[in-house]
């Protein structure tokens, strides 16, 4: 089946909400638990009832003396717990479904039931799970559902049988889910060497199957700031993904750029297949940003405009930066048929190379 077709099929089914349910179903996966520090019910003060009075120096002295020869139990060890909590819900992330194993299944009759998509699967393979996708406000089916299996291998299977099969009056369609489950991590410290930075990701969480940090081809000693991490499952990603925004997290001191990357099978899975930004030239010197935003934003919304100031001694820079919110509407904005003037001076807008807001743009004067 053309990957193409799928897109088509998707579309026809009214899907636009599909991964705003997709990222409901993984908060469901690993809630109760699978997501948070673990470590609200740990007891952090511990209070002797025999303590006190005038032996209470000599109490402590001899107590001190107790801990520096024996471990401490597991109730006293807030750090222990935690750490059990930690592997506890890895082994959750791990016990989920690897990506692979989750088929997508288009053109349903309304009427059709979680019940009766089980019966036309269970005969293929053993089934974990049957999602069909519903109205929030109707509750009324959405034509489409998500099922799945055990293994990679019986997906596969089940594709081959329920592709272009007629269900209950219907010629169903059967692809492969897109449940994303690989990472693009940008500002990245770039004198980190491959084991530096694995021994970070490893730390994370779970699942990381394949950890690519782009080698800078002009220096093999040094990275080009960003990497691809993929993972088991979209739930061991997710968990990745979440633990690596936090504002606390930091990448030897560097807030890292995380988001969901492209597909790896896409032609270009490098850094420029997540550009979102424009390199502009030939802005005239009196432009704000103001008037960048409004030319550019016909493409589609733009989220930052950056106009860096000029060096010591030099009049105002010719160039900035546009970032959108999709990747889609800086593509447009390049188009040879796109013209940008500004008092009658056309600009000349091409994608750039800036993938985090860490990143100096002014290494591009």
């Amino acid at each position: 089946m053309a990957e193409g077709t799928e897109v088509e099929d998707r579309v026809d089914l009214d899907d636009d909400n599909y991964m705003e349910e997709m990222d409901d179903d993984v908060e469901e996966q690993i809630e109760d638990g699978i997501e948070g520090g673990g470590d609200e019910n740990v007891e952090e003060e511990y209070e002797d009832p025999k303590a006190g009075g005038s032996g209470e120096d000599q109490l402590l002295e001899v107590d001190e003396s107790h801990i520096a020869n024996e471990p401490l139990k597991d109730e006293e060890n807030p750090t222990a717990s935690i750490d059990e909590d930690e592997k506890e819900k890895h082994a959750q992330l791990l016990a989920l479904p690897p990506h692979g194993s989750e088929i997508f299944i288009g053109g349903l009759p309304r009427e059709a039931l979680e019940e009766d998509l089980r019966d036309l699967c269970e005969p293929i393979g053993e089934v974990l799970e049957v999602r069909l996708m519903k109205n929030r406000d109707s509750g009324e089916s959405k034509g489409y559902a998500f099922i799945s299996f055990k293994t990679k291998e019986i997906a596969q299977k089940a594709i081959e049988e329920l592709h272009s099969k007629e269900f209950k009056g219907r010629t169903i369609r059967c692809s492969l889910s897109e449940s994303k489950h690989r990472l693009f991590i940008g500002n990245v410290p770039k004198s980190w060497t491959d084991d530096e930075f694995r021994k970070i990701i490893e730390e994370i969480g779970p699942g990381a199957e394949n950890i690519e940090l782009i080698k800078d081809p002009q220096n093999p000693s040094r990275n080009r700031g960003f990497a691809f991490v993929e993972y088991y499952n979209n739930a061991c990603a997710d968990y990745g993904r979440q633990k690596m925004s936090s504002s606390n997290f930091k990448l030897d001191g560097n807030t890292p750029t995380v988001s969901w990357a492209d597909p790896k099978s896409t032609s270009d899975h490098s850094a420029a297949a997540q550009v979102k930004a424009l390199y502009v030239k030939n802005i005239p010197e009196n432009t704000t940003t103001e008037q960048l935003k409004e030319l550019f934003q016909r493409h589609g919304e733009v989220t930052k405009v950056v106009m860096p100031p000029a060096k010591s001694g030099q009049s105002k820079r010719d160039f900035g930066f546009i970032h959108f919110a999709e990747r889609s509407s800086a593509l447009k904005a390049v188009k040879d048929t796109e013209k940008h003037e500004i008092d009658g001076t056309f600009l000349t807008p091409r994608l750039s190379e800036i993938l985090n807001e860490g990143q100096d743009y002014a290494r591009w004067g």
